[in-house]
């Protein structure tokens, strides 16, 4: 069997990885530049009945179709998305793992219950790391991505009123494009699931701040247009800040 060995960073020419170091070539399926600013990440692969069967229950859970505290039933949700039960099984082990599900001591499986405390305290984490995320992003976000999300987002600002679906798709465009571009995919990772459990807690949305977000929203556009790491790390600060602020005065922890 033969084993490419990549002793340096390999770039694209078709389906052909030229290294980078002595001249050597090989064709290949597919190859990944890390520093690549378009594609920030390797392209994923095609999704596997597990991986679908994964998606299709945690879209249940956080769309509330499946609520907090409700049981999970293996069989029949297996029924219901027409998979085996093995993926089924799988699923909810590794949202068990996840700790987006419990075990109940009677064996039952339920969607696990995020109140007031932790969602402040999700905010506070996603402060911490988007950021930062904001700043290294700062310069690598093709203006064409850049201009079409900021064009998006001021033609919404039109509008009287937003569906909470609709407020969740341009905020997540948004914080999205800042976690993809900002070349740690660690990172990347960890912003995606702690926006995920904060979306999973079970506090109504503030539904009057829509409009304030996405002025927030296109500040931080703003400075990453300029390339401006500082910038862009106060502005996504700030937006953060201010829904915390909204949450805690909204829970009654700050005074009207």
């Amino acid at each position: 069997m033969t084993v490419w060995r990549f002793p340096a960073r390999a770039v694209r020419t078709a389906d052909t990885a030229v290294l980078a170091k002595g001249g050597t070539s090989a064709t290949i399926g597919f190859h990944w530049d890390p520093t690549c600013i378009h594609m920030p990440y390797p392209p994923k692969p095609l999704e596997s009945v597990s991986e679908r069967t994964y998606q299709a229950v945690l879209d249940s859970i956080v769309s509330r179709r499946i609520g907090p505290g409700e049981v999970l039933e293996e069989r029949r949700l297996a029924d219901e998305l027409a998979v085996s039960r093995t993926p089924m099984r799988a699923a909810l082990n590794r949202l068990l793992g996840e700790g987006i599900l419990a075990r109940l001591s009677n064996g039952s499986v339920i969607v696990k219950a995020f109140g007031a405390t932790e969602l402040l305290e999700f905010l506070q984490v996603r402060t911490l790391l988007e950021g930062e995320a904001a700043a290294l992003a700062a310069g690598r976000i093709p203006p064409a991505r850049l201009q079409e999300v900021r064009e998006r987002l001021q033609a919404i600002l039109e509008q009287t009123m937003l569906t909470e679906q609709q407020d969740w798709s341009y905020d997540n465009e948004v914080h999205n494009l800042v976690a993809q571009h900002c070349g740690n995919r660690t990172m990347a990772a960890m912003i995606a699931d702690v926006r995920l459990r904060a979306r999973l807690c079970n506090v109504e949305r503030i539904a009057d701040r829509w409009l304030l977000a996405r002025q927030e929203h296109l500040a931080i556009l703003d400075a990453l247009g300029r390339a401006d790491a500082e910038a862009a790390r106060a502005a996504m600060v700030a937006h953060l800040a201010n829904v915390r602020q909204a949450y805690l005065k909204t829970l009654g922890y700050l005074g009207q």
